[in-house]
Order: C-alpha cells, then sequence, then structure tokens
C-alpha cells in the first residue's frame, strides 16, 4: 500500500477572479468558492475571509482547521465518504498544500457551552500565534450560515463538510509549479514484516462520548464509529484524508490527523530501529463493559493479529478518557506487550496547581507527559475579529484582552504530541 503526497509550499493566499496556484501563491476565488459550498442544501451562505500571519486578527469560534488536499488521480475524493463518494483512502498521489489551511468559525451559538463566548481562539499576531502552528498558516476561513430550519448538530456537520469542500476545492486548483517536496509512505503487508526489531503498533483513542456525540458525525470515511468497538487501519489511511477530528473533540483538528506526528515518527523510524505494524482506532466511552470489550479486543488484535510487541496510546477529549486508554494499556502488558501512552494531565483545581493522572495501574508505567491545558494566557487586543461571538458579548469585546487558557488556544496543544510547547528540568 502506497502513499504520494506531492507537497506544494503555500507562502501567500490572496482573492482572485479565478482560483489558482503558482509558485508559493495561491489565488482563491471567492465565487468559486462559494458556489462549491452552497451546493450543500443544508447552508444559505458562507463568509469567506483570509487571515495571514503578521496581521492583528483573531479568528473566534474556531471548530475546525484542515489541510488542503486533493486526490491527483481520483479528483473529489480527498476525505472519502464525507465530502465525495466513498472510495478506498491511503495509496495514489494526494497534492497538499503546505503552509495552507481551512479555518470554520461556527456561526451559531447552540451548541457552544453556555458564557463560552468566543470558542476556541487563533490569533495572527501576538503571542497567541506564536504559541499555535495555526498563526503562522495561510488561513481561509469560513463562516457557514445556516438553511432555515437547519441547527445543532445537523449544522455542525455541514459546517465541517464545508471545510472539507473547500480543502479539496484549494487543492485541486489549476497548477502551474512543480511540487518543492515529496513524500512516500509505504508498508508492507503483515507477512512481509520479517524481521529481529521489534514490531510497534499504535493503538489511537480517536474518540470520546464523555461531551456527547454526533449521531451523524462524518469520522470514518463518512460514517460515524461511537458505537464502534476497535478498527484496524492501514496508517495511510489516516494520513490520507480517511479519518476526521470527532464532534467536540478536544485539540485534534483533522489538520493535526492529517500530519499525525505518532505516525509520521514510526514512519521515520519503520526499517531502522522498529517495524511499524499498524493502527487500532479505538472509543472512549462512559459505558464501563464496552470499555473493558474494546480494551481486550484492541491488546489481542495489537498482539495476536499485528503481532506487535509494543504499542503506543494516546487519547482524546478531557480527563476520563485516561482510564479507557490505561484499561487498555493494562490489558496489552497482561498479554505480554510493551506499553507507552501519552496524555495531558488534568489539573485536579482547574487551574495548574495539581496536575494529575485519572488511574493508578501498576503495570501502566510508561507515560508520557504532555503537559496540562489549563495555564492561563494572556492575549493582547486586536484590530479585526473574525467569527460571531456569542450574546451578550460583543464583536469589539472579542477584540479586547483575553484571559484564557492554553487549550482554547487552537492548536497550542493537542492530544497527539505535535504541539511546539516543551518543558525542560534544569
Amino acid at each position: 500500500m502506497k502513499l504520494e503526497l506531492e507537497i506544494h509550499h503555500v507562502q501567500d493566499l490572496h482573492f482572485a477572479s479565478e482560483t489558482s496556484l503558482s509558485g508559493g501563491r495561491l489565488g482563491v476565488s471567492r465565487v468559486d468558492l462559494e458556489r462549491v459550498i452552497l451546493e450543500d442544501p443544508r447552508l444559505a451562505g458562507v463568509g469567506i475571509e483570509s487571515a495571514l500571519p503578521g496581521q492583528s486578527l483573531r479568528i473566534i469560534q474556531a471548530a475546525e482547521v484542515v489541510e488542503p488536499r486533493a486526490k491527483v488521480d481520483r479528483p473529489g475524493f480527498a476525505f472519502p465518504g464525507a465530502s465525495g463518494g466513498v472510495s478506498g483512502a491511503g495509496t495514489g498521489k494526494t497534492r497538499v498544500l503546505r503552509g495552507a489551511a481551512v479555518v470554520v468559525s461556527e456561526y451559531t451559538n447552540e451548541i457552544i457551552p453556555p458564557g463560552f463566548a468566543y470558542g476556541e481562539i487563533i490569533d495572527m499576531s501576538g503571542p497567541g500565534s506564536k504559541l499555535s502552528p495555526y498563526g503562522s498558516t495561510m488561513n481561509l476561513v469560513l463562516t457557514p450560515r445556516p438553511s432555515e430550519g437547519v441547527h445543532g448538530l445537523e449544522y455542525q456537520v455541514a459546517a465541517k463538510c464545508a471545510a472539507l469542500k473547500a480543502a479539496d476545492y484549494l487543492a485541486s486548483a489549476d497548477c502551474t509549479s512543480l511540487p518543492d517536496e515529496f513524500e512516500e509512505y509505504q508498508l508492507p503487508s503483515l507477512p512481509g514484516l520479517q524481521s529481529d526489531k521489534p514490531k510497534v503498533g499504535y493503538i489511537f483513542q480517536v474518540m470520546s462520548t464523555q461531551f456527547g456525540v454526533n449521531p451523524a458525525d462524518p469520522v470514518l470515511y463518512g460514517g460515524p464509529i461511537h458505537g464502534s468497538m476497535p478498527i484496524t487501519l492501514h496508517p495511510n489511511e489516516v494520513l490520507d484524508g480517511a479519518l476526521l477530528s470527532p464532534f467536540r473533540s478536544w485539540g485534534m483538528e483533522t489538520y493535526a490527523i492529517q500530519n499525525h506526528p505518532v505516525i509520521r515518527e514510526l514512519y521515520r523510524r519503520h526499517g531502522r530501529d522498529l517495524l511499524f505494524v499498524g493502527i487500532i482506532l479505538i472509543v472512549a466511552s462512559e459505558n464501563i463493559q464496552e470499555n473493558e470489550r474494546g480494551a481486550i479486543l484492541a491488546a489481542r488484535t495489537a498482539k495476536y493479529v499485528l503481532g506487535a510487541d509494543g504499542v503506543i496510546l494516546t487519547k482524546s477529549s478531557g480527563g476520563a478518557p485516561e482510564v479507557p486508554m490505561a484499561m487498555t494499556a493494562r490489558q496489552c502488558e497482561q498479554i505480554g506487550l510493551k506499553t507507552v501512552a501519552g496524555l495531558w494531565h488534568i489539573p485536579a483545581t482547574g487551574d495548574n496547581s495539581a496536575g494529575v493522572v485519572m488511574f493508578s495501574m501498576p503495570e501502566v508505567d510508561g507515560l508520557v507527559s504532555m503537559g496540562t491545558p489549563h495555564e492561563i494566557i494572556v492575549l493582547p487586543p486586536v484590530e479585526r475579529v473574525l467569527g460571531r461571538p456569542v450574546p451578550p458579548a460583543t464583536e469589539r469585546e472579542m477584540m479586547g484582552e483575553i484571559r484564557t487558557r492554553r487549550r482554547y488556544i487552537r492548536g497550542a496543544q493537542d492530544q497527539l504530541g505535535s504541539a511546539g510547547v516543551r518543558a525542560f528540568m534544569s
């Protein structure tokens, strides 16, 4: 299974009469993109703006971020099942517009917690821009407006699909430049993985039901997964648009999944000091029996189907999903698989005074801290805001100084280990 990424580095984004890519400059036709997005009858309109590095600008209610990608050999299938027809992902050639991003700002406040006036933020200047990778990307910001009678979860799916369509549309633009670089991802089938190197798998907790689910959420190949038992995937499928960030996920945008740091690092080391044997998706449930079944199935699949010697685990959402992740790690250890788990630490007091983990299991002793998401950050005033604040807050208030927590700066800290913040002990 071979995936080739043709990567174009985008250094400028501007609006033009036609959408095209040349020499790192991405021109976008508002008229044509609006027509593509509004093919969805769930949407009555869409605001389309740009947000560029260095601008005194703040994006609020940043619900999703997607890297523009298109299948070179199958136009319209960059996100199979979600933005186009269903087709297998992870093979062929995919065009990537590296350095560009599509950001969706939710238009309604129906699915936003009360009092949460600004949602997740992307600042294009100041300290916030340095914390988030999206403060330095060329951002196309969409504010989809729902059609009459469309609201809540239905609107949320429509807004996500708008971002996916826009990402595919941008990467499908007429291009007069050769790719700046190429990346290739290829693993042989399991019978071909013969080596004395340790075999390593990845158990990816992609979703939690802790904060509710959207039953129509197009997470995997355009369909929901909230009731699923563990699912085995080829890593190329994750990198190539088959898997999307789920509803109410903390620190896991689709952009981060497309550039998944754990998968890319395992690929980098594949054949050198380890063999990467595959991925198992798992859902953290509020039902203890479902978590027990999922833990057993994931562990046994990793050992007896993938043939792994060890696994890496990560979690999604808040503190509660740490327990199902630890249950899975314990099952793995009990049948002879070495485990390492990476996780946020959720402070017990709501600030940074007492970072904790939610479990105590002697078998689960290999932990990597990804920090705590509740550090207080002060963002200075800006000249312009994109997005709609939740009433009674006003746009002028959103332009002023904001005191928030690190986790509400979109991309400043993620569950997959790609954030740029590091801690060192002297």
